[in-house]
């Protein structure tokens, strides 16, 4: 079925879509990685027994956790010899590996492509990214989207904001992908520097990030650009796994390669709100079932007035207690403090926190003085510091500052 028509079918036929291709992925799941048949048959049940994709509510969760406890290829569905691309994503005590068949690798070239183009990206385009390092498999991926579909493409490089601005500017960039934080975060070194937005700019696809009604607005006001959303996650299916289109009336989620879940997570029912459980449809190399991707959501299957009938992602919320997000990358605390008792050789008490007006320009880790911490010199207490934001930026792409608080 064409890409055209896949996201106007019909109820009924979703429906049926949905029921084969779940059928299809559990039975590749239960033949073929031994994890998935273990937890099957831990709950007495088989692939056989989903009937309709509301039986999907009987097979067990997939977490990050389980992605790191079986690194670095015993997920995999597929023989190492059909892999063409590997990619590692930061996490402890074992990075996740997300692998890619060559059909794997077409699949996901052919949603971005959607992505983009549904944002509104066409062969005319000259298209700015800037994204942070911590996020370079999205910017790959984004850049080869972008240049299938025609368009001239400038790949994100070390720049100051001034010089990006200039940029943009002066090579007359039509489109610019980046998080709304960066975008507000040059929009406010325009603003200081007294620098004009380029007149070419003509929209601004966000992504990795939420936005607030106000800061849209202000980024539509100042640029002259219209905006669209983007949404994904690095270890299900890349950065177009949800998107905008012209009623930006929540973003239609790829429900031909994904079928989504939201679960309460006070109760573990169905809801409309609450915790999105993801499970491919497609995926070859590594197939995850009702994975926990930590987003809050609010999701409808009601048509869209573009004639969509793929659901849509009202609301997200990727910010919680155990996780803030920075940039577009997602700092999960675990995460940092087992890096902190791989740097420290212990846990200390801290504060993890986006500081500066608005909006926020430093992520910032105070950690609580302690005896085991004690060093006999404010030299040896810098050095210490500049040694941990060294292995936090090597761990996930982006810059942190370290300070000494007292308790």
């Amino acid at each position: 079925m064409s890409t055209e028509k896949v996201e106007y079918l019909s109820k009924e036929e979703w429906q049926q879509w949905h029921t084969e291709l779940l059928q299809s992925t559990l039975n590749r799941l239960y033949h073929r990685v031994p994890f998935y048949r273990e937890k099957f048959e831990a709950l007495g049940i088989l692939p056989e027994d989903l009937k309709s994709p509301k039986d999907l509510a009987r097979f067990p969760l997939t977490t990050r956790e389980d992605l790191s406890a079986h690194y670095p290829y015993d997920l995999f569905a597929v023989p190492l010899r059909d892999i063409v691309r590997l990619h590692s994503l930061p996490w402890l005590p074992n990075p996740i590996v997300k692998g890619f068949t060559l059909q794997d690798v077409e699949n996901l070239k052919k949603l971005n492509i959607r992505f983009l183009s549904t944002c509104g990206l066409t062969p005319e385009d000259i298209l700015f990214i800037t994204l942070e390092p911590g996020m370079g498999v999205w910017i790959e991926e984004i850049k080869e989207a972008a240049e299938i579909i025609g368009a001239t493409v400038i790949p994100p490089e070390p720049r100051s904001p001034e010089l990006s601005l200039r940029i943009l500017k002066d090579f007359r960039a039509t489109v610019w992908v980046s998080t709304p934080s960066l975008v507000l975060h040059f929009m406010k070194v325009a603003e200081e520097k007294g620098l004009l937005p380029p007149e070419s700019l003509r929209l601004i696809i966000l992504v990795g990030e939420g936005l607030k009604t106000s800061d849209r607005a202000r980024i539509e006001e100042f640029f002259g650009a219209e905006t669209r959303l983007g949404y994904g996650i690095a270890e299900v299916f890349g950065p177009g796994m949800a998107y905008e289109c012209e009623a930006q009336n929540g973003l239609h989620l790829a429900t031909d390669y994904l079928y989504p879940e939201v679960l309460d997570p006070e109760t573990g029912e169905p809801a409309e709100e609450g915790e999105l459980l993801l499970t491919t449809l497609k995926v070859r190399a590594n197939p995850l079932l009702r994975f926990r991707t930590g987003d809050k959501v609010r999701l409808t299957w009601e048509p869209c007035s573009c004639r969509r009938t793929t659901p849509r992602l009202l609301a997200i919320e990727a910010q919680g207690q155990d996780r803030l997000s920075y940039r577009g990358v997602k700092i999960h605390l675990r995460v940092l403090e087992g890096l902190m008792l791989k740097v420290f050789g212990l846990k200390p008490q801290y504060r993890l926190k986006l500081t500066g007006k608005d909006p926020a320009t430093e992520l910032r880790l105070e950690i609580v003085m302690e005896e085991k911490l004690f060093l006999p010199s404010i030299v040896e207490l810098h050095e210490e510091a500049h040694r941990f934001e060294r292995a936090f930026f090597e761990f996930f792409g982006i810059p942190c500052r370290v300070k000494w608080v007292e308790s």
